[in-house]
């Protein structure tokens, strides 16, 4: 069978926006040849590092996340702060405004969609290796977050088990593994 794509109609419409965000209105025609609108939920792409010590544990941040209600254990990163900006930079300066953290080895580890349902926002994934404290944390005015660090096996019990919810986070462990000198066994 032959996936049909949808066709665009007209320009999309943003009904709202706010904090970087947009809810956004695309009519579309579908693979059957009918008109339907579809509601798109955007915002500027961002960068989330598994980052590892030279002590070889993992970097970690938690803070509350509105989404979710709860605070959560994920990994540093955070969003472009402009259009354009290159997902290596931001990974870099979000990894030392959050974590006081640098690494001179980095890893790019390809991209995935926030939900490609939904979305046209992309996350991309980075493995920063020998990361050393160089600065102490700086954080934006709307942020709080506690920093610790977490043996590498320990961050990836966690992974496996469910612990760590945050889609980014887990699919950044993941593409690191190889390079962290794992093997993917499928049984």
């Amino acid at each position: 069978m032959d996936i049909i794509p949808w066709k665009k109609v007209g320009e999309p419409s943003v009904l709202a926006s706010g904090y970087g965000k947009s809810f956004i209105k695309q009519d579309f025609i579908d693979h059957a040849g009918k008109p339907t609108d579809f509601y798109f939920f955007d915002q500027p792409s961002w960068a989330v590092v598994l980052a590892v010590t030279k002590g070889g544990n993992v970097l970690n941040v938690r803070q509350f996340k509105q989404g979710a209600e709860d605070v959560l254990l994920e990994l540093p990163g955070g969003q472009a702060n402009f259009a354009g900006e290159d997902p290596a930079a931001v990974m870099r300066r979000e990894l030392l405004e959050e974590t006081g953290y640098q690494s001179k080895k980095i890893t790019p580890l390809g991209w995935g969609f926030m939900n490609s349902r939904n979305s046209h926002t992309k996350f991309f994934c980075f493995l920063a290796e020998g990361c050393e404290k160089v600065a102490d944390v700086h954080l934006d005015a709307t942020e709080q977050i506690e920093v610790s660090e977490r043996p590498l096996t320990e961050w990836l019990r966690m992974v496996a088990e469910g612990e760590i919810t945050s889609l980014d986070a887990c699919l950044t462990t993941v593409r690191a593994l190889s390079h962290l000198g794992f093997g993917i066994v499928v049984k």
